[in-house]
Parts: C-alpha cells; structure tokens; sequence
C-alpha cells in the first residue's frame, strides 16, 4: 500500500498561526518553485489580512473600529464584506453565533473561517495541477478546508479529541473535499444553560462550518432544531448524554462509556 507524507508549512502572520500541508506519494515529483511562490502570496495575503483584522496590531482597522473609528466600513471592501457576514451569521442562527466578545465587535471566530475559504480558494486548490501533489489543506485554529485531486483515492484523516482529555480520540473523519470545525469555548451573547461541552461541524466550506460550531455550543439543546432545518452533518459532545452524531440532518446519539 502506499504511504502518504505530508509535507507541512506554518505562516505566522496573523494572531493564529496558518498550516498549509500538502499530502504526496512523491516529494520529489513536486515542483518546489510552484509551492514556494505560493506560499509567498499566502503570505502575502495573510499580511494584508493582518493590517485589517489583528487585534495584536493596534493600528489594524479592526483595533480602530473597537475604538469607535467606523471609517472601515466605508475605505475597506474586504472589512465592509466581513461585517456583513457577521451581520448575516447573526440572523441566520438568531443570534446564537455572536460577533462581539467582551462587549466589542470582535470577529475572529467567523474571520478564521472566512480567510481560510479565501485564500483555499485563490491560492491552494490550483496546487492540485501539479502532479507530485495529491492532497492540499489549510488549517486556522479548529478551523481546516482541504481538497484532494478527483482522480486519486485520496482521503484526509480529521481527529476529534475529546475536550477534557486531547489523549482520547472521539471520531475520525475520512474526507477527499470540504471543511471540519470544532468549537469548545463560549463566544456568544446569548448562550442556553446546557452540558454541551463542544460541537464539530463538517460542511463545504470553513466560513460555514465555524458559524455552526459556534452556534451550536452556544444554543445547546436547541441546537436540534437548526440541525434539522439546514440538513448539517457533525458530532456534539454532551457532558452527561455523550455523543450524538448527526448527518444531513438526521442525528443518533451514542452514551458515554461508564
């Protein structure tokens, strides 16, 4: 059988470090020139994103937004379309996914889903051309989009860990195209009482999957209801009730072991 390596390239550049990995039968085979000019306009990118949107950058315009300065919506397309979406998310999930934290806009959460889907889509998925290269994905925090090449069998492995000991595996998923977010900490203005400890979302795309996962920890319970209505797919981990899976909108629950 034959043996993958992943070959992985870490952008610090922003407030959460960006992994690009690429999944390969043959390094060697792999146009390195193609990859590094790649890697150089992500990060690139990622640079342009970080003088928008990083909060460790006080002159970022999203620090001068916090501060009252509400210029960004009107000299910057990128934030304005960001603000929108947050605006979006909001009704969508009624609330449940939330763009402030600590009383101010903060979109981080959906920002890291956003840029992954930006920069999957402008820079990564052409390395897929290159026939040394099987696999391609590009992770942010709990946030990973990834693609494979259509006529290969190739799958990538997602691990779920179980929130109060990463030494446990949950679940694995198995993917050739799409996106996986998990989130296990409060973020939301409005939160129902709950044992929901952390909630993965599998979808097509990052910005999406990280709004469910959002919403879902936040709503608890009545996260059913929005699994149902939008046919998603993932896993909820419930501190007392243990696993329920759910797939296009249908769900199963499986007990803790004792």
């Amino acid at each position: 059988m034959n043996e993958y390596k992943y070959i992985s390239i870490v952008i610090n550049k922003f407030d959460l470090p960006f992994e690009v990995k690429l999944a390969t039968l043959n390094e060697g085979a792999i146009n390195k020139e193609l990859v590094d000019e790649t890697i150089g306009k992500i990060s690139e990118n990622i640079q342009e994103y970080d003088n928008l949107f990083s909060l460790e950058n006080h002159d970022s315009l999203l620090a001068r937004f916090q501060d009252g300065e509400e210029t960004a919506l009107m000299t910057s397309k990128t934030f304005r379309e960001v603000y929108e979406q947050t605006i979006t998310a909001e009704q969508m999930t009624h609330h449940y996914f939330s763009s402030y934290y600590n009383g101010k806009y903060d979109p981080i959460g959906l920002l890291n889903g956003w840029m992954i889907d930006q920069i999957f889509n402008r820079y990564l998925l052409s390395l897929l051309s290159d026939e040394g290269i099987d696999g391609v994905s590009l992770r942010c925090g709990e946030d990973v989009r990834l693609a494979s090449r259509p006529n290969i069998d190739f799958r990538w492995r997602i691990a779920i860990k179980d929130p109060k000991n990463l030494d446990i595996l949950l679940a694995t998923y198995f993917l050739k195209n799409g996106a996986v977010s998990t989130a296990n900490e409060l973020r939301s203005l409005r939160n129902e009482k709950s044992n929901v400890e952390q909630v993965t979302i599998v979808g097509n795309n990052a910005l999406d999957t990280n709004i469910w996962s959002s919403a879902g920890l936040s709503a608890g319970a009545k996260f059913s209801e929005f699994i149902t209505k939008y046919h998603l797919t993932g896993m909820i981990v419930d501190k007392y009730a243990g696993l329920e899976n759910f797939r296009d909108g249908f769900s199963d629950k499986i007990p803790l072991r004792k």
